[in-house]
């Protein structure tokens, strides 16, 4: 019989260590997953700034990815000419210079760092820092481009992974692909989740109903109660106006 481990499900919400205990624990990322992608800082590491511009050459070919950095241009790039076009924007503006930089530096936290509190806080961070939440008003990216954004990495990490196994370099012979693929596909998995968290509609989460606030969704109802009078009273037309031509004929 399988064990059956309880979980404070309203806890997942409030506690980042205890979300991602769960999480882990779940997809069965371990310790042997975390060494094996520690592991493979001794290939990926020289590989992360060909990684980098990969990720940002993906962003940048595509209007509804590269517009999210094309609006926070005035931001960043003062010293640099604004009045450029979405299409003429490039990846040397002082502003992409920067972004590169934090997302190398975030897989280099990735690779060398223990999966603690605090690289837990930097997978949440992610999420928070993408989205429009608690009045911030800076960069909102739609979670479908956040999604595309983790698959993308994901599969070309899984590249690096197979381009470092096919060489001739020292290590490659003895490089588990298949485990290193595979915890390379929970953190991601991990991630995303700390990332889709701050998208999540809280009316969705379970005992939702019982905290339910109606003032926090007023409009929500105004607007449902307007559409319900308005498709009863189109019904109540037509088959009035169904009945006048009937009575005519």
């Amino acid at each position: 019989m399988v064990e059956l481990k309880e979980i404070d499900e309203a806890r997942l919400y409030t506690d980042n260590v205890y979300r991602y205990s769960y999480y882990s624990a779940f997809v069965e990322f371990n310790e042997t997953d975390i060494k094996l992608i520690h592991d493979s800082v001794k290939f990926l590491g020289r590989r992360v700034d060909g990684l980098v511009d990969k990720v940002y050459d993906k962003l940048f070919s595509f209007s509804c990815t590269k517009e999210v950095f094309f609006q926070e241009r005035c931001k960043h790039d003062k010293d640099v000419d604004v009045d450029v076009n979405l299409n003429q924007y490039s990846q040397s503006t002082p502003q992409m210079l920067m972004r590169k930089a934090t997302l190398k530096s975030f897989i280099a936290k990735l690779v060398t760092k223990p999966y603690d509190e605090n690289l837990i806080e930097e997978f949440d961070r992610m999420g928070w820092i993408h989205t429009a939440v608690s009045g911030k008003t800076s960069i909102n990216v739609a979670l479908i481009h956040m999604n595309a954004l983790l698959g993308f990495l994901q599969d070309a990490i899984i590249e690096e992974i197979f381009r470092y196994k096919n060489s001739d370099e020292e290590g490659a012979e003895e490089l588990d692909v298949e485990g290193t693929i595979r915890a390379y596909a929970k953190a991601v998995s991990i991630m995303g989740d700390f990332i889709a968290k701050w998208y999540e509609d809280p009316r969705c989460r379970k005992g939702a109903q019982e905290n339910f606030q109606p003032e926090a969704t007023t409009l929500l109802g105004v607007w449902s109660l307007l559409t319900g009078i308005l498709s009863y009273a189109y019904n109540w037309f037509n088959q009035w106006l169904l009945n006048v031509i009937s009575a005519r004929h």
